[in-house]
Protein backbone atom coordinates (compact mmCIF):
# COMPACT_ATOMS: atom_id res chain seq x y z
CA UNK A 1 0.00 0.00 0.00
CA UNK A 2 1.31 3.17 -0.95
CA UNK A 3 0.12 6.56 0.57
CA UNK A 4 0.24 9.51 -1.87
CA UNK A 5 -1.60 11.99 -0.13
CA UNK A 6 -3.69 13.28 2.61
CA UNK A 7 -6.66 16.06 2.83
CA UNK A 8 -8.59 16.67 5.67
CA UNK A 9 -11.48 14.09 6.25
CA UNK A 10 -14.31 15.00 4.21
CA UNK A 11 -16.80 13.55 7.11
CA UNK A 12 -16.30 15.91 10.06
CA UNK A 13 -14.88 14.35 13.00
CA UNK A 14 -17.31 15.17 15.75
CA UNK A 15 -15.23 14.69 19.03
CA UNK A 16 -13.68 17.90 21.12
CA UNK A 17 -9.80 17.75 20.80
CA UNK A 18 -10.01 15.73 17.45
CA UNK A 19 -8.61 15.97 13.96
CA UNK A 20 -9.84 13.67 10.70
CA UNK A 21 -7.61 13.32 7.37
CA UNK A 22 -8.39 10.55 4.72
CA UNK A 23 -5.04 9.09 3.78
CA UNK A 24 -5.07 8.85 -0.52
CA UNK A 25 -3.59 5.49 -1.10
CA UNK A 26 -2.15 4.54 -4.77
CA UNK A 27 -4.86 1.43 -5.29
CA UNK A 28 -8.05 1.09 -4.25
CA UNK A 29 -7.89 -1.13 -0.77
CA UNK A 30 -7.56 -5.09 -0.58
CA UNK A 31 -7.50 -7.83 1.29
CA UNK A 32 -4.15 -7.68 1.52
CA UNK A 33 -3.61 -4.31 2.38
CA UNK A 34 -6.50 -4.27 5.16
CA UNK A 35 -4.52 -7.13 6.42
CA UNK A 36 -1.06 -5.35 6.33
CA UNK A 37 -2.78 -3.11 8.83
CA UNK A 38 -3.30 -5.69 11.52
CA UNK A 39 0.79 -4.72 12.73
CA UNK A 40 -0.59 -1.05 13.90
CA UNK A 41 -0.91 -0.84 17.59
CA UNK A 42 -4.62 -0.58 18.44
CA UNK A 43 -7.76 -3.57 18.32
CA UNK A 44 -8.03 -4.29 15.39
CA UNK A 45 -11.82 -5.05 13.25
CA UNK A 46 -12.42 -6.50 10.06
CA UNK A 47 -15.80 -7.58 8.92
CA UNK A 48 -14.63 -9.14 5.37
CA UNK A 49 -18.39 -11.11 5.56
CA UNK A 50 -20.26 -8.11 4.40
CA UNK A 51 -21.56 -6.47 1.09
CA UNK A 52 -19.17 -3.80 1.68
CA UNK A 53 -16.13 -5.06 4.10
CA UNK A 54 -15.16 -2.68 6.33
CA UNK A 55 -12.20 -2.42 9.23
CA UNK A 56 -11.67 -0.36 12.13
CA UNK A 57 -8.10 0.24 14.10
CA UNK A 58 -8.81 1.71 17.67
CA UNK A 59 -5.80 3.12 19.64
CA UNK A 60 -5.83 5.49 22.44
CA UNK A 61 -4.66 8.39 20.21
CA UNK A 62 -6.21 7.52 17.32
CA UNK A 63 -8.79 5.48 15.08
CA UNK A 64 -8.37 4.69 11.36
CA UNK A 65 -11.05 3.19 9.36
CA UNK A 66 -11.84 2.19 6.19
CA UNK A 67 -14.22 0.32 3.02
CA UNK A 68 -12.37 -2.58 0.88
CA UNK A 69 -12.11 -1.38 -2.76
CA UNK A 70 -11.91 2.48 -1.54
CA UNK A 71 -9.06 4.59 -2.48
CA UNK A 72 -8.53 6.06 0.65
CA UNK A 73 -8.62 5.43 4.34
CA UNK A 74 -9.85 7.83 6.96
CA UNK A 75 -7.26 8.74 10.07
CA UNK A 76 -8.91 10.48 12.89
CA UNK A 77 -6.30 11.60 15.84
CA UNK A 78 -6.70 13.10 19.25
CA UNK A 79 -4.85 17.28 18.46
CA UNK A 80 -2.22 16.60 20.71
CA UNK A 81 -0.51 13.47 18.70
CA UNK A 82 -1.52 15.08 15.46
CA UNK A 83 2.19 13.88 14.52
CA UNK A 84 0.92 10.43 14.43
CA UNK A 85 -0.93 11.28 11.03
CA UNK A 86 2.63 12.04 9.34
CA UNK A 87 4.09 8.69 11.05
CA UNK A 88 1.27 6.19 10.34
CA UNK A 89 1.52 7.46 6.39
CA UNK A 90 5.55 7.02 6.14
CA UNK A 91 5.44 3.56 8.19
CA UNK A 92 2.30 2.49 5.77
CA UNK A 93 3.69 3.57 2.58
CA UNK A 94 7.35 2.05 3.02
CA UNK A 95 6.10 -1.23 3.79
CA UNK A 96 6.01 -3.07 0.26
Amino acid sequence: MKITDRRRSLEACTEAGWDAFDLLTEEPLSDEDIESLRRIEGSFLYMKQLKKPFFKIESHNYVIKGVKGDPFFRFAVHRDHIDEVDRMAALLSSQE
